[in-house]
């Protein structure tokens, strides 16, 4: 089986019927399994027979694989593969927890069914060794499925360039360990593939959901990633003063959907009052400046917000202006092309920003308009971006005085004035054209005057 027939066949798992189980349920089911097999490939030989997935299917085929049979067997793989590999046990996971908890004789039945029908279909992919080596790229791709299907925040490989082009640079600047903040993450696909090749890291990060910290680590480890630097809590457990005391070097942030502006605590770093952080503002803000102070004296930061946090107004363009003015933290704004969200509706922003800078400007980039953000585009936006250059059309570089003439309104069309093309125009061709018209309307008017006459009007 080559790569394009593995990765048909791990997207032809989205395709499959789940009948009795919900979308979530599914999901989980099959990332634990997938993440089952990808440990007994890696171990190979030194797995015994007894906890491949062979066995699993073997208990299918006789009809003894029920959800009781199946917890009991892992239980036993669980505590093998442990001693492989000391990073897991496939029993503390969130879904072999939420499967204990399963009581319903139908739910039960139902995971029976899948189990059966899923195990049979993974065992069955051949040539091994090709699948060991393409389960990363296959998983991620996989998961990045699923995001789309709920429609969850996902990043695409764009974005994520973007995001590893500027984050990198910073990587390597950087001298001693490099602490990295994921606020609010989900399926950490863009953290993982940034950092994939990074080793002198800390990475911290919160969630809602505990299946998405499964899925995070599973991600991190079959990219390569020190699990013993990875620091995931759930969002009920977070505490920044208590477990990230020193700040972020790099945070990143896809604004999480219905954030609300009580959710986030003003930070004492901060000079705006609790009063001023809260009154009159949607929860982006109050979001994004929290992160913010949660940055150390020299960190960056990017994140991706709704287009519309450019140019509201009220208490948010004070925000703004503090932004601009007092912190002197916003380096460039991105308008980004539809292309690269899947599923969300409205433009959408990446703003970047540099704590301490000397520079008192901000670079503006329109790309909404271009279709998708292939490697070259990204790399001459890169190059632009270094030399922060004026290209009409596509981007500026404008200095404070005149963000300040606009009130802080930073809506991109302010500073970035549309290109029109002209069409040039072929005089023969215009002319003969009209020749043709000419005629087709003389023929039409004589066939007006022979029905006139035939009707003796």
């Amino acid at each position: 089986m080559d790569e394009k027939q593995l990765q048909y066949e791990f997207l032809s798992i989205l395709s499959e019927s789940h009948p009795g189980l919900t979308f979530e349920e599914y999901r989980d089911s099959c990332v634990f399994l997938l993440f089952y097999q990808y440990l007994c490939l890696k171990h190979g030989d030194s797995l015994e027979e007894a906890y491949k997935p062979g066995e699993l299917v073997k208990m299918a085929i006789r009809g003894k694989l029920q959800v009781a049979s199946f917890l009991k067997f892992m239980e036993s793989a669980s505590s093998f593969l442990h001693l492989l590999n000391k990073d897991f046990q496939l029993t503390e996971f969130s879904f072999y927890k939420s499967l204990e908890r399963v009581h319903s004789l139908e739910k039960q039945k139902s995971y029976a069914r899948f189990f059966r029908k899923f195990l049979k279909k993974i065992d069955g992919w051949a040539c091994k060794e090709e699948l060991l080596r393409q389960y990363p790229k296959l998983f991620v791709l996989l998961i990045a499925e699923f995001a789309k299907l709920k429609k969850d925040t996902y990043i695409s490989e764009e974005l994520s360039e973007l995001y590893h082009k500027f984050f990198c640079r910073r990587f390597h600047k950087k001298k001693g360990k490099c602490k990295v903040l994921f606020p609010e993450f989900q399926y950490g696909i863009l953290a993982s593939s940034i950092i994939s090749t990074e080793k002198n890291i800390e990475i911290y990060g919160y969630t809602k959901e505990q299946e998405y910290i499964d899925i995070f680590t599973i991600v991190c480890y079959m990219r390569g990633i020190p699990l013993d630097s990875l620091h995931l809590f759930m969002k009920k457990d977070w505490r920044a003063i208590r477990d990230l005391p020193d700040g972020a070097d790099n945070i990143l942030i896809f604004m999480p959907e219905g954030v609300e502006a009580g959710e986030y605590i003003a930070s004492p770093k901060l000079s705006l009052g609790k009063e001023q952080f809260y009154a009159g503002t949607k929860g982006e803000f109050p979001f994004l400046l929290t992160a913010i102070s949660c940055l150390k004296e020299n960190g960056f930061l990017a994140a991706v917000f709704p287009g519309a946090m450019l140019y509201r107004e009220g208490r948010e363009a004070q925000i703004r202006k503090y932004l601009v003015e007092e912190l002197n933290c916003l380096d460039t704004i991105m308008l980004l092309p539809d292309s690269i969200f899947h599923s969300i509706g409205q433009a959408e922003a990446i703003l970047f920003f540099q704590m301490n800078r000397e520079r008192k400007d901000i670079l503006f980039f329109d790309c909404s308009e271009i279709e998708s953000l292939d490697k070259e585009q990204i790399d001459t936006i890169d190059q632009l971006w270094s030399e922060r250059k004026t290209i009409p059309g596509l981007c500026a570089c404008v200095e404070r005085d005149e963000i300040e003439k606009n009130e802080y309104n930073l809506n991109l069309p302010r500073y970035i004035t549309k290109v029109v093309k002209e069409t040039a125009i072929d005089m023969e061709k215009g002319k003969a054209r009209i020749r043709e018209i000419e005629q087709e309307l003389q023929e039409i008017e004589n066939r007006i005057a022979i029905y006139r006459r035939e009707l003796g009007l």
